[in-house]
């Protein structure tokens, strides 16, 4: 650790010391913009470390550990045994008699199969031409592979381990090769996944026009590398569908193309423009709104009232139900509207929160929109969940090689979603489509 000590500066002259000075600030701003990539009101609280390391039981060294206070614990459900083992070796190991158990003991316990060798089938089939009508036809199994040496199950297996276990090609290739004995290539495993989403196309643009009948969507995005250059993934989140997309764009241009030129529904969004340009039955989101002014109330006392002001506002949006008459929802609405500019107002005079108060304005016909459709959302939240698989799994690869990696990636990635979200059984339904 470096010590300052003040005789380290009494020999500097004026400009030496001023020179210092300077370099002290760059440094500390440059350290500053570091630290906003990890700690920013745009960071979820499931990834804040600040917030995430708290806990109500604390160790001897001091840190949080354990489960919070209030947590049920369940225990595993026991299942009825299939396969049973008898072992009764009654011969004493001392004197070598023979004995009956005094008592019988026993416990269930759950197994997985060994690995399993590959199975290496040989499909026969006929060809056959009618001799009355002229017609032809082959009579190939169904589980017969079109393209390639390598089965619809492997296919479907190796696909879930690349992208719903997020694996990289060499540890797709090790872990199939470990579990099933199947010896595969880094470029064999991309051509299955190639295979694998070209067959599910059809069943991708069916998500895709589900989504565009909605009467609600979530929709967000994020950077993705492609070659190394940044792309954006988008998402599109209904009630039971979500779409993932990669385009260059991050404009309406992207809208238009997965939704058509005529949606009718509404949207839950951020405070990209796009979307205003797009339609104006929007809601914006107030996880990203509430983050930000506690970020500034963190920093600044007369930010705080500003902040709690928000929370009240926020809680009489979530308080509206479909129960709630129109007319009370239409109250509601205006004073909220009337209190939001009121609160622009009031903080506009600050000059140090100029930009978040900016924000509030962009948004302000867009904040209450809930009030009036209590069935859509007043976060983004749903989209912001199944969008981070795929986060975590760009950070692993790092950048998807060429066009066609971004297009497996956002076909696979779909379906899986939309699976979880409908709670299906994820391999079931990939085989199906094979």
């Amino acid at each position: 650790m470096i010590r300052l000590e003040k005789q380290d500066y009494l020999g500097k002259s004026k400009d030496e010391l001023i020179e210092d000075l300077f370099e002290k600030i760059r440094e500390n701003e440059k350290l500053k913009r570091k630290l906003r990539k990890y700690e920013n009101p745009h960071t979820p609280p499931s990834k804040d470390e600040r917030v995430s390391c708290r806990s109500n039981f604390v160790s001897k060294t001091g840190l949080p550990v354990g489960k919070k206070t209030g947590y049920k614990g369940a225990t595993r459900e026991r299942k009825q045994p299939t396969h049973f083992k008898n072992n009764f070796d009654g011969v004493c190991k001392k004197c070598g008699k023979h004995n009956k158990p005094k008592e019988i003991l026993k416990k269930v316990y759950e197994e997985i199969s060994k690995p399993q060798p590959t199975n290496v089938v040989e499909a026969r089939w006929g060809y056959y031409e009618c001799h009355n009508c002229g017609f032809c036809w082959e009579s190939k199994h169904k589980d017969t592979p079109e393209q390639g040496i390598i089965g619809k199950n492997a296919q479907a297996y190796v696909t879930l381990l690349r992208f719903d276990d997020r694996l990289p090609l060499r540890k797709t290739v090790e872990s199939i090769g470990r579990q099933q004995g199947l010896t595969l290539t880094s470029k064999a495993v991309y051509d299955i996944t190639k295979r694998v989403a070209d067959k599910a196309t059809p069943a991708y643009n069916t998500i895709k026009m589900k989504i565009r009948k909605a009467k609600h969507l979530n929709i967000d995005e994020t950077k993705i590398k492609v070659q190394g250059v940044w792309y954006y993934l988008w998402i599109f989140r209904s009630e039971k569908y979500v779409f993932f997309v990669i385009r260059r764009e991050r404009n309406r241009n992207v809208l238009d193309e997965i939704l058509g030129y005529h949606y009718g529904g509404s949207i839950t969004c951020d405070g990209l423009s796009a979307y205003e340009e797009y339609t104006k039955y929007l809601q914006r989101c107030w996880a990203h709104i509430l983050r930000e002014t506690k970020d500034y109330a963190d920093k600044y006392d007369d930010a705080k009232p500003m902040h709690e002001w928000m929370k009240d506002l926020f809680e009489k949006v979530c308080s509206v139900t479909v129960k709630t008459s129109i007319k009370k929802r239409e109250a509601i609405y205006r004073k909220c509207n009337k209190e939001m500019e009121q609160l622009t107002q009031i903080y506009s005079s600050y000059r140090h929160l100029g930009e978040i108060i900016t924000k509030i304005k962009n948004g302000l016909p867009y904040w209450f929109t809930r009030i009036l459709h209590p069935r859509i959302h007043p976060t983004n939240n749903n989209a912001e969940r199944p969008l981070r698989e795929p986060v975590v799994f760009k950070k692993i690869i790092g950048t998807l090689r060429n066009e066609d990696g971004a297009k497996i990636f956002s076909v696979i990635m779909t379906l899986l979603a939309t699976w979880k979200l409908q709670d299906k059984n994820k391999f079931t339904e990939l085989r199906a489509l094979l």
